[in-house]
C-alpha cells in the first residue's frame, strides 16, 4: 500500500499505530566480476587464478578453513538462512528449503530462481558440495534455506527483508544472513532483528562496499556481526565500508563461488566476506548446539587475527582453525562468567597473490612477489640487489637498500634508480642528469653489471627494454626496502620510538629490532605494495618515478614514520616540504 505524506502523518496519530516510516530500499553488497558467458573477462580471471591452484580457493586457505567441516560430518546440521537473490535448486548446494517473497514469483520454479548469481555465490561459499567438482563450500554439513528477497536488480523495499527475517525466526534457524544493506536507518528493520536475536539467532551482514563513508544497515545495528572485506594480500579492500560498527573482516576481493546454472563466478565485496563469516560460525556452533548465539559470536571475534586498524578490520581476520584451537578453553571461562579471555591472536597473515605483497622478512625470495607476474623482467631486478649475481657491490650500497643504516636520501635513490632505467630503455647509457650526491655510485653499480651472464641475468641477448626493466625492478627493491629499513615505530609498552632494522639488534641496541616481528610488519607490508603499484603505474607510462610514491605513508593511519622523510622531500621539491613537516610532527605527537 502506498500513502501521500499527508496520509502517512494522519496514519501516525493513530493509537493504535505504532510508527510509519519510507519504505526504503536495500541492495546487494558484491560486484560480478565475469559471468560464466563472458568468455573474453572470464579468461583473463582465470589466468589469474592458476597461479595459486589448489584443492581449495585462496580465500578457505587465508581463514584456515581447510578440511574443518569434514572432521565434523554427521554433527547436528546448522540452520542458516540466506536473504539473498535466491539459490538455484540442484545447483550444487544442498536446500532445506526455498521461497521467493518477490512479488509475481510465488509460483517460479526453484532450479532457477537466482536471476543474478548472487545468492548462488553466497551459498557456494557456505555449504557447495564436496563433490569434487567445482566449488566446496566451507560447511557442506549446514542445512541452507534460501529466501528470495532481492530482485533481478540486487535490490529489495525494506519491508521485503523484514517479512524474510520473520519467515527466518518461523523456520528457527539459527543464522540468519544478509550479503545487501542500505545507509539509511530503518526503526522496522532494527525491531525485527531484535526479534531474530531475542530467539536466538545469529546475525552475520555485509558492511558494505562504501569505504570511508560508513557500514551500512543491517550491519551497522549493535546485535549483528558487520563484515568487512580483504583481499588475497590480506590488506582492507579499498571499497570496504568502514567505521567503528565493523566486527570482523574476511576474503571478498575477486573470490570464486558458484554462479548461474551450475557455472562459476569470481565476485568481489563485502557481499562475498559476510558468508565466510555465516559458514566459520555454523562449524563453532555444530560443537554444541546448547551454546548460545552470543556464544558463537564471541568465539569468532576473540579469536581473529588482531592486525589492522579497528575502523578497518574490526577485531581482525576470521581465523577458524584458531577459533577451534580455543574452543575448549573460551567454553569453560563462557560456562563460569560469560567471558573470554585468551591470548591475542597475531599469526602472520597468508597472502595468496604474487601481485603486490612482500613477505615479512623482505629477503631476496619474496622480492619479486611485488611485482606482477607478467613483469617477469622487472621481478628479476627487484631480487637482484640481494642476490649479487655478478655484482657483489649491490649487496653492500645503502641506495639499493633503502639506505638502511646510512642517511642517504633513499627517496632520491629510489627516483635516480628509476632515470637510469629508463635512459637504459632509450639506450642512452646509465649516466643521468640529477642532483644526488650517490648517482655517480648507482651508476657505476650499473654499468658494472654483466649483461651477457646467464648468472646475472638468464640470456646472452638483452634488448634496451629488458634493461630498463632491470634495473626498474632495482628501483623497487629501493622502495621496498625502505619501508623495511628506514622505519621507526612507537613501541607503547617502553613509550619510545624503536628502529626497525634487522630480526636481531643492531650493535646489541634494544632500540633496533623488530625488522621480522610479524606484529609490526603487515601495515608496512600494506603500504609498500601501495608504493610498489604506484611506480609501476610510472613504469608502464614510461617515465621517471617521484617522490609522490612515498605518499602512502601519509595516507595511513599507523604508528610509524619513514625516517627523515620530510627532509629528502625538501631536496626534491620545497613546496611539499611543509605538508610533510606537518605530517610528521602530527603524527609523532598523536603516537606519544
Amino acid at each position: 500500500m502506498e500513502l501521500s505524506g499527508s496520509e502517512a502523518k494522519q496514519l501516525e496519530t493513530n493509537q493504535n499505530v505504532e510508527f510509519v516510516e519510507e519504505d526504503k530500499e536495500v541492495s546487494a553488497c558484491g560486484e560480478k566480476y565475469f559471468a560464466g558467458k563472458d568468455k573474453k573477462k572470464h579468461k583473463k580471471v582465470e589466468k589469474r587464478h592458476k597461479k595459486n591452484e589448489s584443492d581449495v580457493e585462496w580465500n578457505v586457505r587465508m581463514i584456515h578453513a581447510e578440511n574443518k567441516t569434514k572432521k565434523q560430518q554427521g554433527a547436528k546440521k546448522v540452520k542458516i538462512a540466506i536473504l539473498d537473490s535466491g539459490v538455484d535448486w540442484g545447483n550444487d548446494i544442498n536446500l532445506a528449503g526455498t521461497v521467493s517473497l518477490v512479488p509475481g514469483e510465488e509460483d517460479m520454479s526453484p532450479l532457477f530462481i537466482d536471476g543474478t548469481g548472487h545468492g548462488n555465490s553466497v551459498a557456494g561459499l557456505i555449504a557447495a558440495k564436496d563433490n569434487g567438482k567445482g566449488i566446496t563450500g566451507i560447511n557442506t554439513n549446514a542445512d541452507v534455506y534460501s529466501i528470495r528477497v532481492l530482485d533481478d536488480d540486487n535490490c529489495a523495499p525494506v519491508s521485503r527483508v523484514i517479512e524474510a527475517i520473520y519467515l527466518a525466526i518461523e523456520k528457527k534457524v539459527n543464522i540468519i544472513n544478509m550479503s545487501f544493506g542500505m545507509s539509511t536507518y530503518s526503526k522496522a528493520l532494527e525491531e525485527a532483528i531484535n526479534m531474530a536475536v531475542s530467539k536466538n539467532i545469529l546475525i552475520v551482514a555485509a558492511a558494505g562496499n562504501k569505504g570511508k563513508c560508513g557500514v551500512l544497515y543491517p550491519a551497522a545495528f549493535e546485535n549483528v556481526i558487520a563484515v568487512g572485506s580483504v583481499d588475497k594480500n590480506g590488506e582492507i579492500a579499498k571499497t570496504s565500508s568502514q567505521g567503528k560498527e565493523v566486527d570482523i573482516v574476511a576474503p571478498g576481493e575477486l573470490v570464486r563461488s558458484t554462479g548461474e546454472l551450475g557455472d562459476q563466478l569470481v565476485s568481489s565485496g563485502t557481499s562475498l566476506a559476510a558468508p565466510h563469516v555465516s559458514a566459520a560460525a555454523s562449524i563453532i556452533w555444530e560443537k554444541d548446539m546448547n551454546m548460545s548465539a552470543n556464544f558463537v559470536r564471541d568465539i569468532l571475534i576473540n579469536t581473529s587475527n588482531l592486525y589492522g586498524e579497528k575502523a578497518q578490520y574490526g577485531y581482525g581476520l576470521l581465523d577458524i582453525e584458531y577459533a577451534l584451537k580455543k574452543y575448549k578453553e573460551i567454553k569453560e571461562q563462557y560456562n563460569e562468567k560469560d567471558t573470554v579471555l585468551i591470548a591475542d591472536n597475531h599469526k602472520k597473515v597468508d597472502c595468496f597473490d604474487n601481485t603486490g605483497c612482500l613477505k615479512g622478512s623482505w629477503s631476496e625470495n619474496d622480492h619479486d612477489s611485488m611485482v606482477p607476474s607478467e613483469n617477469k623482467n622487472v621481478k628479476k631486478g627487484a631480487r637482484f640487489p640481494d642476490k649479487d649475481s655478478n655484482c657483489k657491490k649491490l649487496s653492500n650500497n645503502p641506495w639499493w637498500h633503502g639506505s638502511y643504516r646510512q642517511n642517504n636520501n633513499y627517496v632520491k635513490a629510489y627516483i635516480c634508480a628509476t632515470m637510469i632505467a629508463n635512459n637504459l630503455g632509450k639506450d642512452k647509457g646509465a649516466d643521468v642528469k640529477f642532483d644526488f650526491d650517490k648517482k655517480s655510485e648507482m651508476v657505476k653499480d650499473v654499468n658494472s653489471i654483466k649483461w651477457d651472464s646467464a648468472n646475472a641475468y638468464g640470456t646472452a641477448k638483452l634488448t634496451p627494454g629488458k634493461k630498463r626493466a632491470l634495473v626498474w625492478g632495482m628501483a623497487l627493491h629501493t622502495l621496498s626496502d625502505t619501508f623495511a629499513h628506514s622505519v621507526y615505530i612507537y613501541d607503547r609498552e617502553k613509550g619510545r620510538y624503536r628502529h626497525l632494522d634487522h630480526p636481531k639488534p643492531i650493535n646489541d641496541n634494544p632500540d633496533n629490532g623488530w625488522a621480522d616481528d610479524t606484529r609490526q610488519i603487515s601495515k608496512r607490508w600494506a603500504d609498500a605494495c601501495r608504493a610498489v603499484d604506484k611506480s609501476m603505474e610510472k613504469y608502464n607510462a614510461k617515465v621517471d618515478g617521484t617522490y609522490k610514491e612515498f605518499d602512502v605513508v601519509r595516507a595511513s593511519n599507523i604508528e610509524y614514520y619513514l625516517r627523515d622523510l620530510a627532509d629528502n622531500i625538501w631536496e626534491i621539491d620545497k613546496s611539499a616540504y611543509l605538508s610533510y613537516v606537518s605530517f610528521s610532527y602530527t603524527y609523532s605527537n598523536s603516537t606519544k
